[in-house]
């Protein structure tokens, strides 16, 4: 009996010892980054084509861009349309481009016009997780 008690309460300091809080103060790192920020187009809107906002690992672009979305007029707001890139893993990234495909988009296809770009290394840590820029794109 004397062992299933001693046994007993070994098993409770253990369970207390093991369950001891974390430090509160130790910070909380960021497992991904963001890419965000505006785009103020001037000129006229076309009324065919589709227009893309990507980002690139590098540039000028070989492969499939790290993101991607499109830009349509409805999304435009006084000329201003709002972007985020959310969820990337952390590196380097040389390039956000806003372009225009005339005839529609294509898959490794070269028949755009580049209209807006930001073609600078932005380099995405856990210290710097998040960053915003700005960038014109003129249709004329």
């Amino acid at each position: 009996m004397k062992k299933v008690i001693s046994l007993f309460f070994s098993s409770i300091l253990l369970v207390l010892v093991s369950c001891e809080e974390k430090n509160n103060d130790e910070e909380i790192l960021p497992e991904y980054g963001s890419i965000s920020g505006n785009v103020n187009f001037t000129g006229t809107w076309p009324d065919t084509g589709e227009v893309l906002i990507t980002l690139d690992t590098v540039y000028p672009p070989q492969g499939p861009p790290a993101k991607f979305s499109y830009i349509t007029s409805d999304n435009v707001q006084s000329g201003n349309y709002s972007f985020s890139f959310d969820s990337l893993s952390f590196r380097t990234y040389d390039a956000v481009t806003i372009t225009y495909w005339s005839l529609g988009y294509a898959t490794a296809g070269t028949n755009y016009i580049l209209i807006g770009s930001y073609i600078n290394s932005i380099d995405l840590t856990q210290d710097n997780p998040d960053f915003t820029i700005d960038i014109d794109a003129n249709f004329n």
